[in-house]
């Protein structure tokens, strides 16, 4: 065995081992909370809830179908809801939609006259309530169930859990091959990543689109959440993981409920994919500098798993450059070796969606992989060495 063939077998063990634990610890997790006795110890829990929509530039349909899927939970203690339109350039299209819920007593519409950035409509809201827990939720995003909210808030029962993600699935799965993917993607990253993350109560990443936050802890860090900077410049994104973040360094729980399910709309296009993929790698780049502050402090799992998120595309780069020069100039066998590995990792990220959901689709999470490798890794390269433009 030469050295490159030893260094694919050993990057191989390494992302092999990693996803092999990740679905250990995860389905240990989905397991935990179906177990009756965990449903006994969360149900009955009812704390006041505000839902807070920031809106910028949504489509009207959109916005409107995200309002009307709170108005129709079936939630048992007082819940409110409160839109922030955050200086949007097509308001007066949105007016309609703003004027319907407006009318509803649990309705409120907040206007801001110039467009302030996710983090200050949230914190217009933050300011103003009086409520026990905020649940965040994206204009784009659908709660399709009725009971979406209760599920969301009931791990709040422990006083020690600041923080709770919900499941987001794609509400425009069926759009094309892209959105498919994509929504294979979100299931490994909620029901895998998250999941193992949530089981040491040390989940990274409270997913914008729908969560929910304890208002006593809010208030703690609201003032470092919104005024955050970064050489120098004030971040615009990748608020949802820094806020988690700020939670998790107050020593609090944050976890995953898979019971409580939303829907998001997700890029349908490559370019428009790529963008967002940008955009979150800096911002997990950008929190890894501030994990370490805390990290210590928390389960030993997080480092794990902090540790080869970060260094397992670098091994990937390698391995890759390492083996187009073996194939040109060496040996082209090596290549059957790489892809090997390639798509025994997909295989078995699509192995465990296969037996959890029963949905033969995710044997095309193995496209995936080859996508991860073309576009996403160069996307994560990309990201890192423009750290400083915060557009």
């Amino acid at each position: 065995m030469n050295i490159l063939e030893t260094y694919l077998a050993i990057y191989g063990i390494l992302a092999l081992s990693h996803i092999l634990i990740q679905m250990i610890l995860a389905h240990y997790e989905h397991n935990r909370q179906k177990h009756p006795k965990f449903i006994e110890q969360h149900k009955d829990h009812s704390p006041t809830v505000t839902v807070i929509v920031p809106v910028y530039n949504e489509d009207p349909k959109i916005i409107r179908d995200c309002l009307a899927s709170i108005e129709k939970q079936k939630y048992l203690g007082r819940l409110d809801t409160v839109v922030v339109d955050d200086g949007s350039k097509n308001r007066a299209k949105l007016m309609p939609v703003y004027e319907e819920f407006d009318r509803k007593s649990d309705f409120k519409i907040i206007f801001s006259d110039k467009n302030q950035g996710k983090r200050d409509s949230q914190k217009l809201v933050f300011d103003q309530s009086n409520s026990e827990i905020y649940v965040t939720i994206d204009s784009d995003t659908i709660i399709e169930v009725p009971n979406g909210i209760t599920d969301i808030v009931k791990q709040f029962k422990n006083p020690e859990v600041g923080a709770v993600t919900g499941d987001v699935r794609v509400e425009n799965k069926k759009e094309n091959f892209l959105t498919r993917l994509i929504s294979y993607r979100y299931w490994t990253a909620f029901h895998q990543e998250r999941a193992a993350q949530s089981l040491f109560d040390v989940l990274m990443c409270c997913s914008g689109p729908f969560s929910a936050y304890r208002k006593s802890v809010v208030d703690k860090v609201k003032d470092k959440y919104v005024s955050q900077k970064f050489l120098g410049h004030k971040c615009t994104f990748g608020d949802d993981r820094h806020l988690t973040n700020l939670i998790l360094e107050e020593g609090h729980k944050v976890r995953f409920d898979n019971r409580a399910v939303a829907y998001t709309y997700v890029p349908n296009n490559i370019r428009s994919y790529l963008k967002q993929q940008v955009r979150w790698n800096k911002s997990f780049y950008r929190e890894m500098l501030w994990t370490l502050k805390f990290v210590g402090k928390r389960h030993l799992y997080v480092v794990y798993d902090l540790l080869l998120q970060f260094i397992l595309p670098f091994m990937l780069v390698i391995a890759l450059v390492a083996t187009v020069y073996q194939v040109i100039f060496i040996d082209p066998r090596i290549a059957w070796i790489y892809l090997a590995i390639l798509i025994g990792i997909a295989t078995l990220r699509a192995t465990y969606g296969v037996y959890r959901t029963r949905d033969l689709g995710f044997l095309r999470f193995i496209a995936y992989g080859f996508m991860h490798v073309l576009l996403l890794i160069p996307a994560r390269f990309y990201a890192l060495i423009t750290m400083g433009k915060n557009g």
